[in-house]
Protein backbone atom coordinates (compact mmCIF):
# COMPACT_ATOMS: atom_id res chain seq x y z
CA UNK A 1 0.00 0.00 0.00
CA UNK A 2 2.49 2.40 1.18
CA UNK A 3 4.65 1.49 -2.32
CA UNK A 4 1.98 2.72 -4.36
CA UNK A 5 1.55 6.29 -2.18
CA UNK A 6 4.18 7.95 -4.80
CA UNK A 7 2.68 6.81 -7.70
CA UNK A 8 -0.77 8.39 -6.50
CA UNK A 9 1.08 11.48 -5.74
CA UNK A 10 2.69 11.53 -9.26
CA UNK A 11 -0.75 11.06 -11.30
CA UNK A 12 -2.36 13.91 -8.89
CA UNK A 13 0.48 15.99 -9.62
CA UNK A 14 0.74 15.60 -13.10
CA UNK A 15 -3.00 16.13 -13.55
CA UNK A 16 -2.61 19.48 -11.56
CA UNK A 17 0.09 20.55 -14.40
CA UNK A 18 -2.66 19.38 -17.41
CA UNK A 19 -5.58 21.00 -15.45
CA UNK A 20 -7.65 22.95 -17.85
CA UNK A 21 -11.11 24.12 -17.21
CA UNK A 22 -13.82 21.88 -18.34
CA UNK A 23 -15.59 23.37 -22.25
CA UNK A 24 -18.76 21.79 -23.82
CA UNK A 25 -17.52 19.75 -26.30
CA UNK A 26 -18.23 22.33 -29.29
CA UNK A 27 -16.28 24.67 -27.48
CA UNK A 28 -13.27 22.51 -26.79
CA UNK A 29 -13.06 21.31 -30.29
CA UNK A 30 -13.27 25.31 -31.36
CA UNK A 31 -10.63 26.38 -28.96
CA UNK A 32 -8.59 23.48 -30.48
CA UNK A 33 -9.09 24.46 -33.90
CA UNK A 34 -8.13 28.09 -32.80
CA UNK A 35 -4.66 26.99 -31.00
CA UNK A 36 -3.86 25.15 -34.69
CA UNK A 37 -4.50 28.92 -36.93
CA UNK A 38 -2.86 30.65 -33.93
CA UNK A 39 0.02 27.82 -34.46
CA UNK A 40 -0.06 28.22 -38.18
CA UNK A 41 -0.63 31.62 -38.58
CA UNK A 42 2.83 32.23 -40.85
CA UNK A 43 0.92 29.85 -43.58
CA UNK A 44 -1.94 32.47 -43.76
CA UNK A 45 0.11 35.39 -43.44
CA UNK A 46 2.42 34.23 -46.34
CA UNK A 47 -1.01 33.58 -48.84
CA UNK A 48 -1.42 37.48 -47.72
CA UNK A 49 1.68 38.40 -48.64
CA UNK A 50 1.71 36.23 -51.79
CA UNK A 51 -1.72 38.11 -53.00
CA UNK A 52 -0.47 41.55 -52.38
CA UNK A 53 2.16 40.99 -54.58
CA UNK A 54 0.68 39.34 -57.10
CA UNK A 55 -1.40 42.82 -56.94
CA UNK A 56 1.86 45.34 -57.12
CA UNK A 57 3.08 42.87 -60.13
CA UNK A 58 -0.02 44.02 -62.20
CA UNK A 59 0.70 47.79 -61.23
CA UNK A 60 3.15 47.86 -64.62
CA UNK A 61 0.80 45.72 -66.28
CA UNK A 62 -2.30 48.09 -66.12
CA UNK A 63 -3.52 49.29 -69.41
CA UNK A 64 -4.97 52.56 -68.52
CA UNK A 65 -4.69 54.85 -65.22
CA UNK A 66 -8.29 53.90 -64.52
CA UNK A 67 -7.15 50.67 -63.78
CA UNK A 68 -4.04 51.24 -62.08
CA UNK A 69 -6.33 53.49 -59.86
CA UNK A 70 -8.32 50.21 -59.17
CA UNK A 71 -5.48 48.34 -58.46
CA UNK A 72 -4.21 50.68 -55.49
CA UNK A 73 -7.80 50.92 -54.29
CA UNK A 74 -7.26 46.88 -54.00
CA UNK A 75 -4.09 46.85 -52.28
CA UNK A 76 -5.23 49.83 -49.66
CA UNK A 77 -8.00 47.02 -49.20
CA UNK A 78 -5.74 44.23 -48.51
CA UNK A 79 -3.07 46.40 -46.44
CA UNK A 80 -6.60 47.83 -44.32
CA UNK A 81 -6.69 45.79 -41.07
CA UNK A 82 -3.28 44.45 -41.65
CA UNK A 83 -0.82 47.26 -42.16
CA UNK A 84 -2.04 50.61 -41.86
CA UNK A 85 0.77 52.37 -42.92
CA UNK A 86 1.11 50.92 -46.36
CA UNK A 87 -2.30 51.24 -46.57
CA UNK A 88 -2.08 55.18 -46.07
CA UNK A 89 0.53 54.59 -48.76
CA UNK A 90 -1.54 53.53 -50.96
CA UNK A 91 -4.29 55.84 -50.47
CA UNK A 92 -2.31 58.67 -51.37
CA UNK A 93 -1.16 56.80 -54.31
CA UNK A 94 -4.86 57.17 -55.13
CA UNK A 95 -5.05 60.65 -53.96
CA UNK A 96 -1.96 61.83 -56.46
CA UNK A 97 -3.66 59.93 -59.52
CA UNK A 98 -6.50 61.46 -58.97
CA UNK A 99 -5.83 64.90 -58.70
CA UNK A 100 -2.93 64.42 -62.08
CA UNK A 101 -6.01 63.25 -63.49
CA UNK A 102 -8.69 65.75 -62.30
CA UNK A 103 -10.82 63.23 -60.91
CA UNK A 104 -13.22 63.69 -58.24
CA UNK A 105 -12.42 61.22 -55.57
CA UNK A 106 -11.90 64.17 -52.75
CA UNK A 107 -14.72 62.35 -50.38
CA UNK A 108 -13.90 58.47 -51.27
CA UNK A 109 -10.39 59.33 -50.15
CA UNK A 110 -11.41 61.24 -47.37
CA UNK A 111 -12.84 58.56 -46.07
CA UNK A 112 -10.09 56.01 -46.94
CA UNK A 113 -8.14 58.01 -44.81
CA UNK A 114 -10.92 58.51 -42.03
CA UNK A 115 -11.36 54.88 -41.84
CA UNK A 116 -7.72 54.17 -41.19
CA UNK A 117 -6.78 57.09 -38.66
CA UNK A 118 -10.06 55.40 -36.85
CA UNK A 119 -7.78 52.01 -36.80
CA UNK A 120 -4.75 53.68 -35.61
CA UNK A 121 -6.44 55.99 -32.95
CA UNK A 122 -6.56 59.19 -34.43
CA UNK A 123 -10.41 59.58 -33.63
CA UNK A 124 -9.73 63.17 -33.92
CA UNK A 125 -8.38 63.26 -37.63
CA UNK A 126 -10.96 60.53 -37.92
CA UNK A 127 -13.98 62.93 -37.21
CA UNK A 128 -11.88 65.72 -38.80
CA UNK A 129 -11.87 63.90 -42.31
CA UNK A 130 -15.46 62.89 -42.07
CA UNK A 131 -16.70 66.45 -41.32
CA UNK A 132 -15.47 68.21 -44.48
CA UNK A 133 -17.57 65.51 -46.55
CA UNK A 134 -21.03 66.99 -47.59
CA UNK A 135 -23.24 64.00 -46.88
CA UNK A 136 -26.21 65.20 -49.35
CA UNK A 137 -23.40 65.07 -52.11
CA UNK A 138 -22.98 61.27 -51.80
CA UNK A 139 -24.08 58.63 -53.77
CA UNK A 140 -26.09 55.48 -52.40
CA UNK A 141 -22.88 53.31 -51.52
CA UNK A 142 -20.58 56.16 -50.62
CA UNK A 143 -23.52 57.14 -47.78
CA UNK A 144 -23.72 53.40 -47.07
CA UNK A 145 -19.90 53.86 -46.62
CA UNK A 146 -19.86 57.32 -44.97
CA UNK A 147 -22.66 56.68 -42.31
CA UNK A 148 -20.73 52.74 -41.68
CA UNK A 149 -17.43 55.04 -40.76
CA UNK A 150 -19.00 57.58 -37.99
CA UNK A 151 -21.36 54.55 -36.59
CA UNK A 152 -17.85 52.27 -36.09
CA UNK A 153 -16.03 56.09 -34.77
CA UNK A 154 -18.46 57.02 -32.46
CA UNK A 155 -18.89 53.20 -31.28
CA UNK A 156 -14.76 53.12 -30.80
CA UNK A 157 -14.60 56.31 -29.11
CA UNK A 158 -17.71 55.18 -26.35
CA UNK A 159 -15.29 52.03 -25.81
CA UNK A 160 -12.54 53.99 -24.44
CA UNK A 161 -14.60 56.86 -22.71
CA UNK A 162 -13.56 57.66 -18.98
CA UNK A 163 -17.00 57.85 -17.94
CA UNK A 164 -20.51 56.36 -18.32
CA UNK A 165 -22.03 59.70 -19.33
CA UNK A 166 -19.62 60.04 -21.73
CA UNK A 167 -20.50 56.59 -23.30
CA UNK A 168 -24.03 56.77 -23.25
CA UNK A 169 -23.84 60.23 -25.34
CA UNK A 170 -21.30 58.38 -28.00
CA UNK A 171 -23.28 55.21 -28.24
CA UNK A 172 -26.45 57.35 -28.66
CA UNK A 173 -25.16 58.47 -31.40
CA UNK A 174 -23.41 55.41 -33.02
CA UNK A 175 -26.94 54.45 -32.67
CA UNK A 176 -27.93 56.95 -34.93
CA UNK A 177 -25.88 56.46 -37.20
CA UNK A 178 -26.32 52.72 -37.69
CA UNK A 179 -30.37 53.48 -37.53
CA UNK A 180 -29.60 55.63 -40.66
CA UNK A 181 -27.70 52.76 -42.37
CA UNK A 182 -30.78 50.19 -42.27
CA UNK A 183 -33.05 51.61 -44.86
CA UNK A 184 -30.29 51.59 -47.09
CA UNK A 185 -29.68 47.71 -47.45
CA UNK A 186 -31.72 45.07 -47.92
CA UNK A 187 -32.13 41.62 -46.78
CA UNK A 188 -29.65 40.02 -49.42
CA UNK A 189 -26.56 41.30 -47.57
CA UNK A 190 -25.13 40.04 -44.44
CA UNK A 191 -25.26 43.33 -42.90
CA UNK A 192 -28.63 43.86 -42.77
CA UNK A 193 -29.28 41.42 -40.45
CA UNK A 194 -26.30 42.73 -38.46
CA UNK A 195 -28.03 46.48 -38.11
CA UNK A 196 -31.07 45.03 -37.10
CA UNK A 197 -29.58 42.73 -34.28
CA UNK A 198 -27.49 45.85 -33.14
CA UNK A 199 -30.44 47.83 -32.73
CA UNK A 200 -31.71 44.55 -30.55
CA UNK A 201 -28.71 45.01 -29.25
CA UNK A 202 -28.80 48.56 -28.04
CA UNK A 203 -32.17 47.79 -26.61
CA UNK A 204 -30.74 45.15 -24.68
CA UNK A 205 -32.99 42.96 -26.10
CA UNK A 206 -30.47 39.78 -26.71
CA UNK A 207 -31.95 37.08 -27.28
CA UNK A 208 -34.31 38.75 -30.55
CA UNK A 209 -30.46 39.76 -31.53
CA UNK A 210 -29.47 36.55 -31.73
CA UNK A 211 -32.36 34.43 -33.61
CA UNK A 212 -31.64 37.63 -36.30
CA UNK A 213 -27.95 36.82 -36.57
CA UNK A 214 -29.03 33.24 -36.64
CA UNK A 215 -31.32 33.68 -39.33
CA UNK A 216 -29.14 34.88 -41.72
CA UNK A 217 -28.97 32.32 -44.66
CA UNK A 218 -25.92 30.43 -45.38
CA UNK A 219 -25.43 31.96 -49.08
CA UNK A 220 -25.06 35.40 -47.64
CA UNK A 221 -22.38 34.13 -45.37
CA UNK A 222 -18.67 33.85 -46.38
CA UNK A 223 -15.43 35.27 -45.85
CA UNK A 224 -14.91 37.89 -43.05
CA UNK A 225 -18.68 38.16 -43.03
CA UNK A 226 -18.73 34.78 -41.04
CA UNK A 227 -16.08 36.57 -38.16
CA UNK A 228 -18.47 39.43 -37.97
CA UNK A 229 -21.83 37.49 -37.50
CA UNK A 230 -20.09 35.02 -34.97
CA UNK A 231 -18.73 38.72 -33.31
CA UNK A 232 -22.28 39.93 -33.14
CA UNK A 233 -23.62 36.42 -31.85
CA UNK A 234 -20.40 36.70 -28.78
CA UNK A 235 -21.95 39.88 -27.95
CA UNK A 236 -25.61 38.94 -27.84
CA UNK A 237 -24.72 35.94 -25.67
CA UNK A 238 -22.66 38.25 -23.60
CA UNK A 239 -25.64 40.29 -22.63
CA UNK A 240 -27.38 36.98 -22.05
CA UNK A 241 -24.95 35.88 -19.39
CA UNK A 242 -24.34 33.08 -21.64
CA UNK A 243 -20.34 32.75 -21.36
CA UNK A 244 -19.61 29.17 -22.99
CA UNK A 245 -21.82 30.65 -26.21
CA UNK A 246 -20.14 33.83 -26.02
CA UNK A 247 -16.36 32.40 -26.16
CA UNK A 248 -17.27 29.85 -28.67
CA UNK A 249 -17.84 32.65 -31.23
CA UNK A 250 -15.55 34.82 -30.09
CA UNK A 251 -13.16 31.92 -31.22
CA UNK A 252 -15.12 31.27 -34.61
CA UNK A 253 -14.84 34.89 -35.26
CA UNK A 254 -11.19 35.10 -34.31
CA UNK A 255 -10.38 31.75 -36.33
CA UNK A 256 -11.98 33.89 -39.67
CA UNK A 257 -9.52 36.59 -38.89
CA UNK A 258 -6.35 34.91 -38.37
CA UNK A 259 -6.68 33.36 -41.49
CA UNK A 260 -7.54 36.46 -43.58
CA UNK A 261 -4.14 38.01 -41.86
CA UNK A 262 -6.52 40.40 -40.16
CA UNK A 263 -4.47 42.32 -37.82
CA UNK A 264 -6.48 45.06 -36.50
CA UNK A 265 -9.27 42.94 -34.35
CA UNK A 266 -11.12 42.84 -31.01
CA UNK A 267 -12.34 38.67 -30.55
CA UNK A 268 -8.89 36.95 -29.91
CA UNK A 269 -7.90 39.40 -27.15
CA UNK A 270 -11.65 39.35 -25.51
CA UNK A 271 -11.78 35.65 -25.73
CA UNK A 272 -7.72 35.79 -24.27
CA UNK A 273 -9.10 37.81 -21.11
CA UNK A 274 -12.66 35.58 -20.46
CA UNK A 275 -10.41 32.23 -21.00
CA UNK A 276 -7.88 34.12 -18.00
CA UNK A 277 -11.40 34.47 -15.90
CA UNK A 278 -11.99 30.62 -16.55
CA UNK A 279 -8.70 29.66 -15.66
CA UNK A 280 -7.04 28.99 -18.74
CA UNK A 281 -3.98 31.11 -18.18
CA UNK A 282 -1.64 29.24 -20.65
CA UNK A 283 -3.81 29.87 -23.53
CA UNK A 284 -5.10 33.37 -22.61
CA UNK A 285 -1.11 34.52 -22.03
CA UNK A 286 -0.70 32.68 -25.90
CA UNK A 287 -3.65 34.82 -27.30
CA UNK A 288 -3.17 37.80 -25.66
CA UNK A 289 0.64 37.60 -26.57
CA UNK A 290 -1.00 37.09 -30.86
CA UNK A 291 -2.70 39.75 -29.99
CA UNK A 292 -0.16 42.21 -28.48
CA UNK A 293 1.89 41.38 -31.59
CA UNK A 294 -0.78 41.74 -34.25
CA UNK A 295 -1.38 45.33 -33.12
CA UNK A 296 1.63 46.67 -33.60
CA UNK A 297 2.57 44.65 -36.39
CA UNK A 298 -1.02 46.82 -37.90
CA UNK A 299 0.09 49.84 -36.11
CA UNK A 300 -3.43 49.56 -34.08
CA UNK A 301 -2.20 51.82 -31.28
CA UNK A 302 -5.54 52.26 -29.56
CA UNK A 303 -5.78 48.66 -29.76
CA UNK A 304 -2.59 47.86 -28.57
CA UNK A 305 -3.23 50.37 -25.20
CA UNK A 306 -6.66 48.10 -24.77
CA UNK A 307 -4.43 44.82 -24.92
CA UNK A 308 -1.77 46.22 -22.35
CA UNK A 309 -4.46 47.36 -20.00
CA UNK A 310 -5.27 43.90 -19.34
CA UNK A 311 -1.95 42.39 -20.02
CA UNK A 312 -0.17 42.74 -17.08
CA UNK A 313 -2.96 41.02 -15.33
CA UNK A 314 -2.51 37.75 -17.18
CA UNK A 315 1.17 37.85 -17.36
CA UNK A 316 1.28 38.27 -13.77
CA UNK A 317 -1.34 35.37 -13.74
CA UNK A 318 0.35 33.21 -16.47
CA UNK A 319 4.13 33.78 -14.61
CA UNK A 320 2.57 32.86 -11.14
CA UNK A 321 1.23 29.53 -12.96
CA UNK A 322 4.68 29.34 -14.70
CA UNK A 323 6.71 29.39 -11.09
CA UNK A 324 3.95 26.88 -9.55
CA UNK A 325 4.15 24.32 -12.50
CA UNK A 326 8.15 25.17 -11.90
CA UNK A 327 7.73 23.92 -8.16
CA UNK A 328 5.33 21.54 -8.83
CA UNK A 329 8.08 19.68 -11.69
CA UNK A 330 10.68 20.78 -8.94
CA UNK A 331 8.72 18.34 -6.18
CA UNK A 332 7.92 15.85 -9.61
CA UNK A 333 11.55 15.41 -10.47
CA UNK A 334 12.45 14.82 -6.98
CA UNK A 335 9.45 12.19 -6.46
CA UNK A 336 10.77 10.69 -9.84
CA UNK A 337 14.27 10.39 -8.52
CA UNK A 338 13.22 8.92 -5.58
CA UNK A 339 10.74 6.44 -7.50
CA UNK A 340 13.95 5.46 -9.82
CA UNK A 341 15.95 4.74 -6.69
CA UNK A 342 13.83 2.63 -5.37
CA UNK A 343 12.75 0.71 -8.81
CA UNK A 344 17.03 0.37 -8.76
CA UNK A 345 16.39 -1.28 -5.03
CA UNK A 346 14.08 -3.29 -5.81
CA UNK A 347 16.03 -3.88 -9.32
CA UNK A 348 18.70 -4.98 -6.99
CA UNK A 349 16.73 -7.20 -4.98
CA UNK A 350 15.02 -8.86 -7.87
CA UNK A 351 18.24 -9.90 -9.31
CA UNK A 352 19.76 -11.05 -6.54
CA UNK A 353 16.46 -13.26 -5.89
CA UNK A 354 16.54 -14.67 -9.36
CA UNK A 355 20.26 -15.50 -8.68
CA UNK A 356 19.39 -17.72 -5.44
CA UNK A 357 16.41 -18.78 -7.49
CA UNK A 358 18.82 -20.12 -10.18
CA UNK A 359 20.61 -21.92 -7.73
CA UNK A 360 17.69 -23.40 -6.15
CA UNK A 361 16.77 -24.56 -9.48
CA UNK A 362 20.15 -25.80 -9.74
CA UNK A 363 19.78 -27.93 -6.63
CA UNK A 364 16.33 -28.58 -7.41
CA UNK A 365 17.46 -30.41 -10.43
CA UNK A 366 20.22 -32.07 -9.17
CA UNK A 367 17.88 -33.62 -6.80
CA UNK A 368 15.58 -34.36 -9.57
CA UNK A 369 18.23 -36.26 -11.36
CA UNK A 370 19.46 -37.99 -8.33
CA UNK A 371 15.75 -39.11 -7.67
CA UNK A 372 15.33 -40.34 -11.01
CA UNK A 373 18.46 -42.32 -10.26
CA UNK A 374 16.82 -43.45 -7.57
CA UNK A 375 13.60 -44.06 -8.72
CA UNK A 376 15.38 -45.99 -12.11
CA UNK A 377 16.93 -48.41 -9.48
CA UNK A 378 14.10 -48.82 -7.61
CA UNK A 379 11.89 -49.97 -10.22
CA UNK A 380 15.09 -51.85 -11.33
CA UNK A 381 14.72 -53.52 -7.96
CA UNK A 382 10.90 -53.88 -8.18
CA UNK A 383 11.32 -55.62 -11.47
CA UNK A 384 14.00 -57.86 -10.58
CA UNK A 385 11.50 -58.41 -6.85
CA UNK A 386 8.40 -59.25 -9.42
CA UNK A 387 10.67 -60.91 -11.22
CA UNK A 388 11.95 -63.33 -8.17
CA UNK A 389 8.55 -63.43 -6.82
CA UNK A 390 7.18 -64.66 -9.77
CA UNK A 391 9.74 -67.32 -10.14
CA UNK A 392 9.04 -68.45 -6.73
CA UNK A 393 5.60 -68.75 -7.06
CA UNK A 394 6.14 -70.91 -10.42
CA UNK A 395 8.44 -72.84 -8.61
CA UNK A 396 6.08 -73.42 -5.63
CA UNK A 397 3.43 -74.61 -7.89
CA UNK A 398 5.53 -76.82 -9.93
CA UNK A 399 7.71 -78.56 -6.91
CA UNK A 400 4.56 -78.70 -4.68
CA UNK A 401 3.45 -81.08 -7.48
CA UNK A 402 6.64 -82.50 -8.08
CA UNK A 403 6.87 -83.43 -4.30
CA UNK A 404 3.09 -84.91 -4.62
CA UNK A 405 3.48 -86.49 -7.58
CA UNK A 406 7.11 -88.39 -5.91
CA UNK A 407 4.93 -89.27 -2.77
CA UNK A 408 2.88 -91.32 -5.28
CA UNK A 409 5.41 -93.02 -6.78
CA UNK A 410 7.40 -93.86 -3.96
CA UNK A 411 4.07 -95.19 -2.47
CA UNK A 412 3.53 -97.33 -5.59
CA UNK A 413 7.60 -98.76 -5.31
CA UNK A 414 7.14 -99.17 -1.40
CA UNK A 415 3.51 -101.56 -2.24
CA UNK A 416 5.72 -103.31 -5.25
CA UNK A 417 8.78 -104.18 -2.44
CA UNK A 418 5.71 -105.00 -0.09
CA UNK A 419 4.02 -107.70 -2.55
CA UNK A 420 7.75 -108.85 -3.34
CA UNK A 421 8.72 -110.01 0.14
CA UNK A 422 5.07 -111.02 1.03
CA UNK A 423 5.85 -113.56 -2.11
CA UNK A 424 8.74 -114.54 -0.67
CA UNK A 425 10.71 -113.48 -4.04
CA UNK A 426 13.75 -112.16 -2.32
CA UNK A 427 15.69 -112.59 -5.57
CA UNK A 428 13.67 -109.82 -7.32
CA UNK A 429 13.39 -108.11 -3.98
CA UNK A 430 17.33 -107.71 -3.64
CA UNK A 431 16.88 -107.07 -7.41
CA UNK A 432 14.99 -104.59 -7.41
CA UNK A 433 16.32 -102.69 -4.20
CA UNK A 434 20.05 -102.84 -5.95
CA UNK A 435 18.56 -101.98 -9.36
CA UNK A 436 19.34 -97.82 -10.28
CA UNK A 437 17.29 -97.59 -12.96
CA UNK A 438 14.50 -96.40 -11.22
CA UNK A 439 16.45 -93.18 -9.43
CA UNK A 440 18.17 -92.56 -12.56
CA UNK A 441 15.13 -92.41 -14.62
CA UNK A 442 13.02 -89.82 -11.95
CA UNK A 443 16.40 -87.62 -11.80
CA UNK A 444 16.26 -87.47 -15.43
CA UNK A 445 12.61 -86.60 -15.49
CA UNK A 446 13.28 -84.07 -13.07
CA UNK A 447 16.09 -82.09 -14.75
CA UNK A 448 13.87 -81.91 -17.93
CA UNK A 449 11.31 -80.93 -15.69
CA UNK A 450 13.45 -78.22 -14.33
CA UNK A 451 14.83 -77.59 -17.79
CA UNK A 452 10.83 -76.89 -19.07
CA UNK A 453 9.87 -74.91 -16.19
CA UNK A 454 13.63 -72.39 -16.45
CA UNK A 455 12.78 -72.19 -20.21
CA UNK A 456 9.38 -71.30 -19.42
CA UNK A 457 10.33 -68.15 -17.22
CA UNK A 458 13.51 -66.85 -19.33
CA UNK A 459 12.78 -67.82 -22.45
CA UNK A 460 15.91 -66.27 -23.75
CA UNK A 461 17.86 -67.12 -21.70
CA UNK A 462 20.40 -68.77 -23.76
CA UNK A 463 20.53 -66.33 -25.91
CA UNK A 464 21.16 -63.74 -23.47
CA UNK A 465 24.01 -65.92 -21.72
CA UNK A 466 25.40 -66.30 -25.17
CA UNK A 467 25.43 -62.46 -25.71
CA UNK A 468 27.54 -61.98 -22.64
CA UNK A 469 30.22 -64.76 -23.69
CA UNK A 470 32.53 -64.19 -26.74
CA UNK A 471 31.53 -65.04 -30.53
CA UNK A 472 33.69 -67.58 -31.25
CA UNK A 473 32.68 -69.67 -27.18
CA UNK A 474 29.14 -69.67 -27.33
CA UNK A 475 27.48 -72.99 -25.84
CA UNK A 476 24.45 -74.29 -27.21
CA UNK A 477 22.58 -77.44 -25.46
CA UNK A 478 23.09 -80.66 -27.67
CA UNK A 479 20.18 -82.39 -29.80
CA UNK A 480 17.45 -83.37 -28.04
CA UNK A 481 18.49 -81.17 -24.91
CA UNK A 482 16.89 -78.13 -23.29
CA UNK A 483 19.93 -76.83 -21.25
CA UNK A 484 23.35 -78.21 -21.00
CA UNK A 485 24.84 -78.85 -17.89
CA UNK A 486 26.61 -75.58 -18.29
CA UNK A 487 23.51 -73.64 -19.15
CA UNK A 488 21.81 -75.55 -16.11
CA UNK A 489 24.36 -74.20 -13.86
CA UNK A 490 24.00 -71.30 -14.82
CA UNK A 491 20.27 -71.24 -14.87
CA UNK A 492 21.13 -72.04 -10.96
CA UNK A 493 23.13 -69.04 -10.63
CA UNK A 494 19.95 -66.67 -12.44
CA UNK A 495 17.78 -68.45 -9.58
CA UNK A 496 20.01 -67.24 -6.49
CA UNK A 497 21.42 -69.96 -6.04
CA UNK A 498 25.29 -69.16 -6.44
CA UNK A 499 26.92 -71.93 -3.75
CA UNK A 500 28.70 -74.51 -5.65
CA UNK A 501 27.78 -76.80 -2.55
CA UNK A 502 24.23 -76.44 -3.55
CA UNK A 503 24.62 -76.34 -6.99
CA UNK A 504 26.76 -79.95 -6.97
CA UNK A 505 23.75 -81.41 -4.55
CA UNK A 506 21.56 -80.26 -6.55
CA UNK A 507 22.76 -81.36 -10.06
CA UNK A 508 24.70 -84.63 -8.54
CA UNK A 509 28.21 -83.69 -9.38
CA UNK A 510 31.26 -83.22 -6.86
CA UNK A 511 32.26 -79.65 -6.09
CA UNK A 512 35.57 -79.99 -8.15
CA UNK A 513 33.05 -80.33 -11.24
CA UNK A 514 30.90 -77.56 -10.65
CA UNK A 515 33.72 -75.56 -9.74
CA UNK A 516 35.86 -75.87 -13.00
CA UNK A 517 32.58 -75.96 -15.22
CA UNK A 518 32.02 -72.48 -13.66
CA UNK A 519 35.61 -71.35 -14.18
CA UNK A 520 35.38 -72.25 -17.99
CA UNK A 521 32.45 -70.74 -18.73
CA UNK A 522 33.89 -67.72 -16.73
CA UNK A 523 36.86 -67.25 -18.93
CA UNK A 524 35.02 -67.43 -22.13
CA UNK A 525 33.16 -64.14 -20.89
CA UNK A 526 33.57 -60.93 -22.61
CA UNK A 527 33.69 -59.25 -18.93
CA UNK A 528 34.98 -62.28 -16.60
CA UNK A 529 34.88 -60.05 -13.66
CA UNK A 530 31.19 -58.92 -13.89
CA UNK A 531 30.30 -62.18 -15.66
CA UNK A 532 28.13 -63.92 -13.32
CA UNK A 533 26.60 -60.74 -11.58
CA UNK A 534 25.32 -60.12 -15.52
CA UNK A 535 23.78 -63.70 -15.82
CA UNK A 536 21.52 -62.76 -12.12
CA UNK A 537 20.74 -60.09 -14.19
CA UNK A 538 19.43 -61.84 -16.97
CA UNK A 539 16.09 -60.69 -17.54
CA UNK A 540 12.70 -63.25 -18.99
Amino acid sequence: MFRLFPCILFLILCSTLNARPSYTDSLRLMLQQLDQVVENRSIYDNRKEQKIERLKESIPLAGNDSVRYEIYNKLFREYFNYQTDSALHYVSLKENLAKAKHWDYEDELRMNRSELFSTMGMYKEAIDMLEKIDSKKLSTSQLRYYYSMWNSLYGLIAGYSLTQKERDIYYQTSTMYRDSLIPLYSPDVEIYYRLQAGQFIARKAYQEAVDVLKSVPAELLEGHSIGLVAFDLSTAYEGLGDTEQEMYYLAKSAIVDLKLSIKEYIALHKLAYLLYQQGDIERAYKYLNRSMADAVFCNARFRAISITQSYPIIDQAYRIKSAQELQLRQILMSISLGVSLLLVGMVLYIYRQMRKLKVARLDLSKMNEQLQHVNKQLYKVNQELSSANLIKQEYIVHYLDQCTMYLDKMENYRRSLENLSISKDLKALFKAIKSESFITEEREKFYKSFDETFLSLFPHFVESLNALLRDDEQIHPHPGELLSTELRIFALIRLGITDSNKIARFLRYSLTTIYNYRSKVRNKAKDKMQFETQVGQIQS
